[in-house]
C-alpha cells in the first residue's frame, strides 16, 4: 500500500466516524482505538493488551491494565518492551470526562514504558502527550473528534502519528528538550523573578527500581544506576536540571561510587559529613564526582543527596546481601591477578600440590565416586559436578619463595563471576537461591569441607600412596579464627573489644564528620556499662589525656586547663557530659568520638567493673550497628585501606 493511499484511507475513515456510535467503553476500543491505529497502520501484532512491570508498581493501578492498550514498534512479542513501545492508549467510557485520573495512570505506566507518546481518550476527545524522560510531559494535542476531520488537520494527524514515522524516531532525540526552550529560558536569566520559569524544566520526582536498575529523580538531579550484583560491579550515570548543568552528564564507577559517596548518607551538605562535597558559601557548594568537579546552588545540592541516599543505600545494601549470603564477612577480601576472593585458611606448598593433584586425578568425567567431583583447571581447584558448580579454590602464595617445598600457600575462596552469571542465566530466578551444600557453597562451608573433609581425605591418599608422613603434611595448616565472638553470645564485658577496637581503628581513618545519630546510643550505653569501674583503675592519666584533647587549644604537649587534677570520678563526669552534648548536636568530629572510644577500650580492659545485663544488652544493641558500618566501610569504601596484592 503506497503512502498516498495509507493517507487517503485514514482521512475517509475519521470523516466517516461517528461518535455517537460510541455507547460503553469497549465500544470506544472496539469501534474507535483500534481502527484509528489500524488505519495509521499499526500491525495488529504490535499491540498489547498486557504487560509485565516491576513488583514494586502500585497495585491499584496495576488492576486498571483492561483499560490499556500498548503499541511497539515490533510484532515479536519477546522484543516488546520499553526500548520499543511507541504508544500507550488509555480508553475511557463515552460519558467519562474525568482525564486527570486517566493521565496519572498513563504518566504512571510511562515511566515503566518509556513510550514516545501516551494517549487519553472517551472516543470524542483525544489528547496526545509527547513523554520526556524525567520531565513533565508535553500536551501536543487535545482535539475533539469532529475538528480532525478536515482534510489538513486529519493528514498532519496521520503524518505526525502513523506506524512508519513513529517506528524510526529515535527515542534520546525526542527526550531532548527544544532550543526554544533554552532560549526562554537565557531571556529569563536577564529578570529578577525567575523561578517559576526555572521550574517548568525541573525533573519529575520519582524512583523506579527494575531488577538491579534503579532511577533516583528529583526536581534538580536523576541518577540511574546499575547496583552491583555477586560482587559484580555496579555504576551510576548523574544529570543535571539546571541551566548551566543541563547536558553534563557524568558517570561513576564501583569505585568512585564506594570511595565518593558512600560516607554521610542522610545527613545535610552543610554539616560536612560527605567527602565529596566542599561548601564555598551560604548557598554554594563544590562538588566532586569522580573526575569532575562542579559548583552547585544549595537546592541542588539537597536534591543531588537526597538521590544519592536512595541510590547509596541499595547500593550498600546489595554488597551486604551478597556478604551475609556467601558468608563472607569474616575472612580478609583478597583481589590479585585479575581474581577476587576471601582468604580461608594457608597450607603449605607441598600439601596444596597434592591437593591439586587430588582434584586432577578426581575428575568427574573420570568416575563416579563419591570423590570424582572436581573439573581440570591449571592452578586452581573448582569442585564441580557436571555444569552445578559447588566452588573455586585458587592459591596465592604469601611471596615468592612460597612455590619452595616450606613455602606457604594461602588458600582463597574465589569468587567466580562466570559460575554466578550461568546461575543468573539459568532457570533459577536468582543466584542467592542455589546457595547451599547442593548448590554453590558458602565461603564458611568450603572452609570447613576442605579442612574437615578434603584435606584429611588427600593426607590419607598420598600418605598410603606414595609413603609420606601424615603428620608432617598436617603440621603447616594455619587455620586463623576469627577474633570475635558473635554479639549475641557475649556474656563477658572483655570480649566487646575486638568490635570497640575495628570502630576505634574505622574513626581513626575517617575524614569527615560522623553523624551524631550514629553515636547518640552508643555514647550513652558504653558510658553506663563502664559507670561502676573501680576507681583504681590503671593508666588514669592515659584516660584523663585522651578525653581533655577532646577541649578546643588543648593538644598532648599543653594543657591549658587544670585537668592534672583530675580523677577517675572526673572522668566519668566527663564522658556524661558528652553523652549530654551529643545529644544536641547534628554531628561529632570523627577525632572526638575516635578519644572517647579508645577510652571506653582502655577502661575494659584494664578495669575491674561490676555492669548488669540490661547494661550489657543495651551497649551490644548500640554497638552492633556502628561497627557493622566501620565493617563496610573499612572494608568498601576507606580510600587508604589498601587490598592484598601481590
Amino acid at each position: 500500500m503506497s503512502p498516498s493511499d495509507a493517507e487517503n484511507k485514514f482521512i475517509t475513515w475519521i470523516q466517516s466516524f461517528d461518535y455517537r456510535v460510541l455507547q460503553h467503553q469497549e465500544d470506544v476500543e472496539t469501534k474507535f482505538v483500534i481502527p484509528m491505529f489500524h488505519h495509521l497502520c499499526y500491525p495488529e501484532e504490535s499491540c498489547s493488551r498486557k504487560c509485565s512491570l516491576s513488583s514494586e508498581t502500585n497495585g491499584n493501578l496495576a488492576n486498571k491494565l483492561e483499560t490499556m492498550q500498548i503499541y511497539f514498534s515490533t510484532d515479536d512479542v519477546v522484543k516488546q518492551n520499553a526500548d520499543t513501545s511507541l504508544i500507550i492508549i488509555i480508553y475511557l467510557s463515552p460519558q467519562s470526562n474525568n482525564f486527570q485520573e486517566a493521565i496519572a495512570q498513563a504518566r504512571f505506566y510511562s515511566i515503566y514504558l518509556k513510550p514516545l507518546f501516551f494517549v487519553v481518550t472517551n472516543g470524542y476527545q483525544i489528547k496526545f502527550f509527547k513523554y520526556l524522560v524525567y520531565h513533565r510531559e508535553e500536551c501536543v494535542l487535545d482535539k475533539n473528534i469532529y475538528s480532525l476531520k478536515s482534510n489538513t488537520t486529519a493528514l498532519e494527524f496521520y503524518n505526525n502519528y502513523n506506524f512508519h514515522y513513529l517506528k524510526n524516531i529515535d527515542k534520546n532525540t525526542i527526550n531532548t528538550l527544544k532550543y526554544s526552550q533554552y532560549n526562554l529560558i537565557e531571556k529569563s536569566l536577564r529578570r529578577h523573578n525567575l523561578q517559576e520559569i526555572v521550574a517548568q524544566t525541573d525533573f519529575i520526582p520519582a524512583i523506579v527500581r527494575e531488577g538491579d536498575r534503579l532511577i533516583a529523580v528529583k526536581p534538580k538531579v536523576v541518577i540511574e544506576c546499575n547496583l552491583p550484583k555477586a560482587f559484580r560491579d555496579g555504576d551510576c550515570l548523574i544529570q543535571f536540571s539546571g541551566v548551566i548543568l543541563r547536558g553534563c552528564k557524568i558517570k561513576l564507577n564501583h569505585q568512585d561510587i564506594l570511595a565518593q559517596l558512600m560516607t554521610g548518607l542522610n545527613t545535610r551538605p552543610e554539616w560536612g559529613c560527605r567527602r565529596f562535597i566542599k561548601q564555598i558559601d551560604d548557598n554554594a557548594f563544590e562538588v566532586s564526582l569522580g573526575q569532575t568537579t562542579v559548583i552547585l546552588s544549595d537546592l541542588e545540592t539537597a536534591d543531588l543527596c537526597l538521590c544519592i541516599d536512595v541510590i547509596c543505600q541499595a547500593y550498600k545494601q546489595s554488597i551486604i546481601e551478597c556478604e551475609n549470603i556467601l558468608e563472607t564477612w569474616d575472612f580478609e577480601f583478597i583481589e590479585f591477578l585479575g581474581s577476587r576472593g576471601v582468604h580461608l585458611f594457608s597450607v603449605d606448598a607441598k600439601l596444596w600440590r597434592l591437593m591439586h593433584d587430588f582434584a586432577n586425578e578426581f575428575n568427574y568425567v573420570q568416575g563416579k565416586s563419591e570423590w570424582h567431583l572436581f573439573q581440570q583447571e591449571e592452578i586452581s581447584i573448582r569442585v564441580s559436578r557436571g555444569i552445578r558448580d559447588h566452588a573455586f579454590i585458587l592459591p596465592r602464595p604469601v611471596n615468592y619463595f612460597s612455590l619452595l617445598p616450606n613455602g606457604i600457600i594461602n588458600i582463597v575462596y574465589e569468587i567466580n563471576h562466570i559460575h554466578l552469571q550461568s546461575l543468573e542465566n539459568g532457570e533459577i530466578n536468582s543466584w542467592h537461591q542455589d546457595i547451599g551444600t547442593r548448590g554453590t557453597w558458602t565461603a564458611t562451608y568450603t572452609k570447613q569441607w576442605l579442612l574437615e573433609k578434603f584435606i584429611p581425605k588427600v593426607i590419607d591418599y598420598y600418605a598410603r600412596k606414595n609413603n609420606l608422613s601424615a603428620s608432617e603434611l598436617k603440621r603447616n595448616i594455619a587455620d586463623y579464627g576469627s577474633k570475635y565472638t558473635p554479639i549475641s553470645d557475649i556474656d563477658d564485658i572483655r570480649e566487646l573489644v575486638p568490635y570497640l577496637q575495628d570502630i576505634q581503628s574505622w574513626l581513626n581513618n575517617y575524614v569527615e564528620n560522623i553523624p551524631a545519630v550514629l553515636l547518640k546510643a552508643y555514647y550513652q550505653t558504653l558510658t553506663n556499662l563502664v559507670r561502676n569501674t573501680d576507681s583504681s583503675i590503671e593508666g588514669i592519666d592515659y584516660i584523663i589525656r585522651n578525653l581533655t584533647l577532646m577541649e578546643a587549644g588543648n593538644t598532648k604537649d599543653r594543657m591549658n586547663s587544670n585537668f592534672y587534677k583530675w580523677n577517675f570520678k572526673d572522668a566519668l563526669y566527663y564522658l556524661d557530659a558528652q553523652v549530654g552534648r551529643i545529644n544536641n548536636y547534628q554531628y561529632e568530629q570523627s577525632f572526638q568520638a575516635d578519644l572517647i572510644t579508645r577510652t571506653f577500650i582502655w577502661i575494659i580492659e584494664h578495669g575491674k567493673t561490676r555492669f548488669s545485663q540490661a547494661q550489657l544488652n543495651a551497649a551490644k544493641q548500640a554497638l552492633l550497628p556502628l561497627w557493622e558500618q566501620s565493617r563496610f566501610e573499612m572494608r568498601y569504601v576507606n580510600p587508604s585501606r589498601q587490598r592484598s596484592n601481590l
